[in-house]
């Protein structure tokens, strides 16, 4: 008895690092015995979980460590499942550090498909309508602290007061402190319209800015923030009822909007030149037929449908 509480104090305090491996390795009276508890403290420190890794590839790891094949060796048995314990509850308390870590970024991602649009709750109850092909991110650690959503696409914002809320995008940002506004960040230009409160919109290469209030709308193209203009209040994010109205933008962006509200594929012969031509564009998302007229009649067009293609063609 009086040699095994001699040998629970030498593993003990070299587990708990107040002697080192040599002075442990002399103390141990079994070699055996000190070299495969060495085995499992040297597994147990060198474990490594990528910051990527999900939680089921962790544990994934973690029992393939434990129930890793080790050389047989003669080793009195209650000795054999003491130290498989102790060396079990070391990969179990390295492995927990690197799957609860609570400083790891929680990112969130969320994207819509073709003709679908979402709505999202954002943990202080700020509201995203996610349009069609569109997607945002956002982490959600500290989000009262610090608001930032990076945006693909379109989305229109209701944004509960409190600390700086800022969207980002390919072009540039757009921060408020409580407002509701539609950020539309599409193809070469990114278009903020501001439906109530002020938003500050500014791009990313040239640092312009413009200081948006209810009614207001700005572009960045060029990577250069326009002056503000009027738009109609009522149309900001009218879309979100089905309704879209699209205020000088190319006819490719036109049939690309086309594309993603009725998830159609959009097959022309028109020239690159006439395709960056600005137009106004209405749709309606129930209702294809007039949605197709606005397109044949401004543009003196023809079409026809094979599949799920639409064909326009000169007259």
């Amino acid at each position: 008895m009086g040699n095994n509480q001699h040998l629970d104090q030498w593993e003990r305090s070299w587990l708990e690092r107040e002697i080192s491996s040599a002075e442990a390795s002399k103390m141990a009276s079994n070699e055996d015995n000190f070299e495969l508890l060495d085995k499992f403290v040297s597994a147990s420190a060198g474990l490594k979980v990528e910051e990527t890794t999900d939680h089921q590839q962790a544990w994934e790891k973690l029992e393939a460590a434990i129930s890793q094949q080790e050389e047989t060796k003669v080793i009195p048995i209650y000795r054999n499942y003491w130290l498989r314990g102790i060396a079990a509850s070391l990969l179990l308390i390295a492995a927990t550090f690197f799957i609860l870590d609570p400083f790891a970024p929680n990112t969130i991602e969320i994207d819509t498909a073709l003709a679908e649009t979402e709505k999202v709750y954002l943990p202080d109850s700020s509201i995203i309508h996610l349009n069609a092909e569109s997607k945002i991110s956002y982490v959600s650690n500290n989000w009262d602290e610090d608001r930032i959503v990076e945006l693909e696409g379109e989305a229109f914002f209701e944004v509960k007061r409190g600390s700086n809320f800022m969207v980002s995008t390919s072009h540039g940002t757009v921060e408020v402190l409580g407002t509701s506004f539609n950020v539309r960040s599409r193809g070469k230009q990114l278009i903020v319209a501001c439906k109530t409160g002020k938003v500050r919109v500014t791009s990313f290469d040239k640092g312009t800015q413009q200081i948006l209030t209810p009614g207001l709308q700005t572009r960045i193209k060029n990577n250069e923030v326009e002056v503000p203009e009027e738009t109609n209040l009522g149309a900001i994010d009218s879309w979100r009822k089905g309704e879209y109205f699209l205020e000088s933008v190319s006819i490719r962006e036109g049939f690309e909007e086309l594309e993603r509200i009725f998830d159609l594929e959009v097959v022309h012969e028109l020239p690159e030149l006439e395709l960056e031509r600005p137009g106004n564009w209405d749709f309606d998302k129930n209702n294809l037929t007039e949605s197709i007229q606005t397109i044949t009649v401004t543009m003196g067009l023809t079409h026809r449908f094979e599949g799920n293609k639409i064909i326009f063609e000169k007259k």
